[in-house]
């Protein structure tokens, strides 16, 4: 991990990553893949339309707080799920913004890293003082020493970023990212079950072209997750297999349509299977 003085560090957020556009008196949120999320919080926009600036682009994380300070990816799912979220998850939804692209006019994207977050911080601190809208702060100390006091407060990691790196969208060398556990998206191939009981999800990830057997996730589902998938699975339901793997009577396999957010310790070295995985959620911002 980056530790020279051209670096600074910010705590990587459990979340999903949003640009939040404002264009006069219109507010609208976006995923990464370019969904309209803006009628999934309206905080958030109700907040944004509060700020001074009449034209820009921020990008940042949504997040569900808990009550000690931390994030909850999956109350966060449960909150962007199709069903109504639960009322009390509204005042714990945060947004941090930790860039801005444009502001009234100005294209900030080749202005210096540090610079673009001071204009972004007194942006933020011109708005309302109670507020959804947060400024990530950033850290300028040794990378190492950074990354290991964040693993010890069990966050998720760390992103480094060169202070005068320009905004580029998608992996580039501005910026790395360290998390303290492993954590992906995988696609959700079938549905396990045991004895007529919900036992996991099979899971695939592209190798070139092709999918292939990642795993069996068997933890970290809740009861109202399992419905979920098992609402799902009906209208994806396929007879075989959407890679090559041994024969599973009990499956239900599908179209691999579903991105699951899935935590493991580590991949085996020749199978590339996971290893002691757990379901974090659905990845509802990736999924067309």
């Amino acid at each position: 991990m980056p530790s020279t003085e051209n670096w600074v560090h910010e705590i990587k957020f459990d979340g999903y990553r949003l640009q939040v556009h404002r264009h006069q008196t219109l507010s609208r949120c976006y995923t990464r893949r370019e969904h309209d999320w803006s009628h999934k919080f309206p905080t958030i926009i109700e907040a944004v339309s509060k700020l001074p600036g009449e034209y820009f682009v921020l990008d940042g994380e949504a997040v569900i707080e808990t009550d000690q300070g931390d994030t909850d990816f999956n109350e966060l799912q449960l909150y962007v799920s199709p069903q109504e979220p639960p009322a009390a998850l509204l005042p714990r939804l945060i947004y941090y913004a930790f860039d801005i692209l444009y502001l009234d006019g100005f294209d900030l994207r080749d202005v210096p890293l540090v610079e673009r977050k001071e204009v972004l911080r007194l942006l933020l601190e011109d708005g309302p003082k109670k507020s959804p809208l947060k400024y990530s702060e950033h850290l300028e100390a040794v990378g190492k020493t950074v990354f290991k006091n964040a693993c010890s407060l069990e966050l998720e990691g760390v992103v480094s970023k060169l202070k005068n790196g320009k905004y580029r969208s998608g992996r580039n060398t501005n910026w790395v990212k360290v998390t303290c556990r492993h954590r992906d998206t995988f696609q959700v191939a079938g549905l396990a079950y045991n004895k007529g009981r919900f036992d996991g999800i099979y899971l695939g990830q592209k190798a070139g072209r092709k999918l292939v057997f990642a795993g069996k996730v068997e933890h970290g589902f809740s009861q109202a997750q399992v419905k979920d998938l098992e609402r799902r699975a009906e209208k994806l339901a396929r007879k075989s297999a959407p890679f090559e793997i041994e024969k599973r009577p009990k499956a239900h396999w599908v179209e691999p349509k579903l991105l699951a957010d899935v935590e493991y310790r580590r991949m085996t070295k020749k199978r590339k299977l996971l290893r002691h995985p757990s379901f974090k959620g659905l990845r509802e911002d990736l999924m067309d």
